[in-house]
């Protein structure tokens, strides 16, 4: 165990967020985006954070009774949502005092035209097409870190537009599906530099500085200052709880980094083994995390690179900044059933009196803590909190190995991502942040399950959205300030039993004597959980969804598309290809696939029968086979296992094609599970 005391103070100045009457510049707006230490400076009068975004207006709350009317609604795309019309156009957002745009997403932007407006001018600040928002169309976007889209789709803008007095948002027909406007709002009289979409030097030099680090340097300390380091190593028997890291005095821990020795269990072991540390010789953690899980992934060992988290090769990181003002301690209670072996880094610095102005950093695993009452489903508490302080994040697992649809959770829910963040501020009667899904608030958008990394949100594992799905989003620049409380929910639709669990890491600041409620929860109830489901599999057949689809000249078709969830234990994979046909088309489609061995086979296809089925011709490599026929007059959807013929093949790529034959009146569906082969002797 190491411990350090502190005999001098050294004097610190923190950057501020709020100052009524302060001055602040572009570049000083930028600087937020890499400036972990401000976020410990508790909010002051006037800061806010908050968010306009295309949220179903169906949900409601009674200003005078409070009850909740639509609460789960959920039509936050595909049909319009905003504020208000003007004309033709739409109002998407209105802000007033001095503030910034920080965080602009979207999933679907199109050509529609969306104009900024700022300060109450005549003329827009930008009158750019919505997809141009995420384009380097203008030289303040031409940063790819900043402005982009993932590799699990979602587009984002992290450039700040800043405004002096007023900014409205206003969107022309054809502009697209789905958008968030996150904004921060200063305290009255702060005098901020508007935005130009061509920043002066200072300004672009500030935005090249930001894009560099996140492109070349993701992974190292954001901080400039220099740190006192030190590293130790310690075993930590079966059983043990023990303090690894003390520090005495005031000051700040800037940067945490362990590595485990590698073992067969590393899954286990890392949600077995708790990390916790103390402020100012608090006798309840205000961290208290499954050691894994605190550095913003699970289960396991998952390589990704955020700002302030990450897991490499060698290293588990957090550049948090970690103030306390009597005291540090960092203990790790080992509840797995080995030894471990922990190596780790901590940098800190001192600090004087102003530690006691500083909020002290939380961060709590749960799984289902403080639930809402049943006027309020579908919300699932993520941290309720009160006291002043700062939200900057979570990490949220979700166990769901069925993947698809669950009509337990209402019509129209087709995954369990539909679910929005709904973040109430000092007991605001509405909530100021509501968003649009759970995959849009991590930043990614149509249920892609890919993997990708970013400076403020990740997803670290691709397991198509069947099993586990680790994600998780910073709040830097659109941290959220509260000085009384916060609420903050994710909409969980599917019930748990199905099963659908969540389990999440949150982190916020929070003054001190502040109440965190989240106290520590039991081995048992945190490895283990997850009810097991085995999702039926046909060996050795040729699946739907893994047909390459090579030319279609008729309507929709996808290899993406999950079964009806009724018919889980008869779809291999629970995936489809489907495709509808068009009346007004040629309607054909070829689809290609890999065969190893060749010879003589009987053709057999296992097919979904609906009430919108249709008739289609079928031949393999210019063979005709049997005649498929789609309809069923059962309600609700069927499989069937259908003999198409037999044929014989020689190995390499081998073609489907597929007609449509029906009539103008007749279904027009086809969807097909999987294609099996028996060898003929």
């Amino acid at each position: 165990m190491k411990k350090i005391s502190f005999i001098t103070a050294v004097f610190f100045v923190l950057f501020s967020y709020g100052q009524k009457g302060k001055r602040i510049s572009y570049p000083e707006v930028i600087n937020r985006l890499t400036d972990l230490k401000a976020l410990a400076c508790l909010p002051e009068a006037g800061e806010a954070s908050a968010m306009w975004s295309s949220y179903d207006r169906e949900s409601k709350i009674n200003p005078v009774t409070g009850e909740f009317t639509n609460w789960g609604a959920n039509i936050d795309g595909f049909e319009p949502q905003y504020i208000r019309k003007e004309g033709n156009n739409e109002v998407l957002a209105e802000m007033k005092g001095p503030g910034a745009i920080v965080r602009i997403w979207s999933a679907s932007p199109k050509k529609g035209k969306v104009k900024i407006y700022i300060d109450g001018e005549e003329k827009p600040v930008l009158d750019l097409a919505f997809a141009d928002y995420f384009k380097p169309r203008i030289a303040a976007f031409d940063f790819p870190e900043l402005v982009y889209e993932t590799n699990a789709k979602g587009f984002n803008n992290y450039v700040p537009i800043t405004y002096r007095r007023s900014c409205k948002i206003v969107a022309e027909p054809g502009w697209g599906q789905y958008y968030h406007f996150n904004y921060i709002s200063f305290p009255d009289g702060t005098e901020v530099e508007r935005f130009r979409p061509r920043p002066d030097n200072a300004g672009l030099e500030a935005l090249n500085r930001v894009n560099r680090f996140f492109s070349e340097d993701m992974g190292n300390s954001p901080y400039t200052s220099d740190f006192q380091t030190a590293e130790e190593r310690e075993e930590i028997l079966t059983g043990e709880e023990k303090q690894i890291f003390k520090l005495d005095g005031a000051g700040a821990i800037s940067s945490f980094r362990v590595r485990v020795r590698d073992t067969t269990g590393m899954e286990e072991m890392l949600r077995k083994v708790v990390l916790k540390m103390k402020w100012d010789g608090e006798d309840e953690a205000s961290v208290w995390s499954p050691l894994g899980d605190f550095f913003g992934t699970s289960p396991g060992w998952n390589t990704y690179k955020t700002l302030p988290m990450g897991m490499t090769d060698g290293w588990m990181y957090s550049y948090w900044y970690m103030p306390f003002s009597n005291g540090a301690e960092i203990v790790v209670h080992n509840e797995y059933d080995e030894d471990v072996e922990i190596e780790f880094q901590v940098s800190y610095e001192k600090l004087g009196k102003e530690a006691e102005e500083l909020g002290r950093f939380h961060a709590k695993w749960h799984r289902n803590i403080m639930p809402p009452g049943k006027d309020r489903w579908p919300d699932w508490t993520l941290l309720k909190t009160t006291g002043k302080g700062r939200f900057v994040g979570t990490h949220l697992l979700v166990w769901n190995p069925k993947g698809g649809s669950c009509t337990l959770a209402g019509p129209g829910h087709y995954w369990w991502g539909e679910g929005d963040e709904k973040f109430f501020v000092d007991g605001e009667k509405f909530p100021s942040v509501f968003g649009t899904g759970t995959e849009d608030y991590f930043g990614y958008a149509w249920c892609d399950p890919s993997r990708f990394e970013r400076a403020f949100h990740s997803q670290t594992q691709d397991n198509d959205n069947m099993g586990y799905q680790p994600v998780n989003r910073w709040h830097i620049t659109d941290n959220i300030p509260f000085r009384k409380s916060f609420d903050g929910y994710l909409e969980k639709y599917f019930p748990d039993h199905w099963p659908t669990q969540y389990a999440t890491v949150v982190y916020w600041y929070l003054e001190p004597g502040g109440y965190d409620p989240i106290g520590e929860t039991p081995v048992e109830e945190r490895y283990g959980y997850e009810i097991p489901y085995d999702v039926y599999r046909e060996e050795g057949v040729i699946e739907g969804e893994n047909l390459k689809i090579d030319k279609n000249t008729g309507g929709w078709a996808s290899t993406d598309v999950w079964a009806h969830e009724d018919l889980f234990r008869e779809v291999s994979g629970h995936k489809i290809i489907t495709w509808n046909a068009d009346p007004d088309k040629e309607n054909r489609l070829t689809a290609g696939f890999e065969w190893d061995e060749g010879g003589r086979y009987s053709i057999e296809a296992n097919i979904i029968k609906t009430g919108n089925g249709g008739r289609f011709t079928i031949t393999l490599n210019g063979n005709n086979l049997q005649e498929m026929d789609f309809k069923t007059e059962r309600e609700g959807p069927a499989t069937e296992k259908l003999r198409l013929g037999v044929v014989d093949i020689e190995p390499g790529t081998q073609n489907l094609e597929i007609n449509w034959i029906g009539e103008k009146e007749e279904g027009k569906n086809l969807s097909i599970d999987y294609i099996s082969f028996k060898r003929v002797k």
